[in-house]
């Protein structure tokens, strides 16, 4: 008797620390939209993950035929986009918060949205300010050096680019293509030198291939 009743005593305890164990795992959303499950001991797991929407992976099948990467345009946090032809500044373009083209750096104003104001340098039609983006100049050179937040740095003695925003832009030592912004990768076909593929990821950075011939680019969707 005395047996079974010892027995029963640590089923009860034993079911009564599982339960503790189970109420202790709390389940959490993190900032990025994230589930996961927190355990006691402090350590964590993944339930649900939400998807990157800058997560480049390598294409299956190669990008359309034509695209030889020397005209690219690099969108930085779907709010600039700067377009280069090799690795010099062609075009910038400002984006409305709805994601259509607001401003062009080479073609000027194509909509003002409600509430943006438009500033000119005085006895110049040189923008300094569209929005919330200021435009800075380098005062012999007169090159665009800043458009909001992002800094544009350029070579020494020369106007092609490394750097957008905190990002690098490398280069080929060959052929003179861009190889890569920030940490994305651009592919391509070795002996046609044409575009086959996007690897490796960088919050806030896309890449838009451009094909000649076309300036105004389409909304952001």
């Amino acid at each position: 008797m005395q047996h079974f009743t010892l027995r029963a005593l640590l089923l009860q305890l034993l079911l009564l620390l599982g339960a503790t164990y189970t109420i202790a795992q709390v389940r959490a959303i993190t900032s990025d939209g994230d589930e996961v499950m927190l355990y006691p001991n402090g350590t964590w797991e993944y339930i649900s993950r939400q998807p990157n929407p800058y997560a480049y992976q390598e294409p299956s099948t190669p990008i359309g035929a034509g695209v030889s990467g020397k005209r690219i345009g690099i969108i930085l946090r779907r709010k600039l986009l700067f377009v280069l032809r090799d690795g010099q500044l062609e075009n910038v373009i400002v984006y409305d918060t709805k994601g259509q083209p607001a401003y062009s750096y080479r073609e000027g104003v194509y909509q003002i949205p409600y509430g943006w104001q438009v500033k000119y340098e005085p006895f110049s039609d040189r923008v300094t300010q569209f929005g919330p983006y200021e435009f800075k100049y380098h005062i012999l050179s007169s090159r665009l050096e800043r458009v909001g937040a992002c800094d544009i740095d350029y070579e020494m003695f020369s106007d092609r680019i490394r750097r957008i925003g905190g990002y690098d832009i490398k280069y080929d030592s060959f052929s003179n293509l861009i190889r890569g912004v920030g940490n994305i990768e651009i592919l391509y076909d070795a002996f046609k030198e044409r575009v086959t593929g996007l690897r490796g990821q960088d919050p806030g950075v896309e890449i838009y291939f451009m094909r000649n011939g076309k300036s105004r680019p389409n909304p952001l969707l």
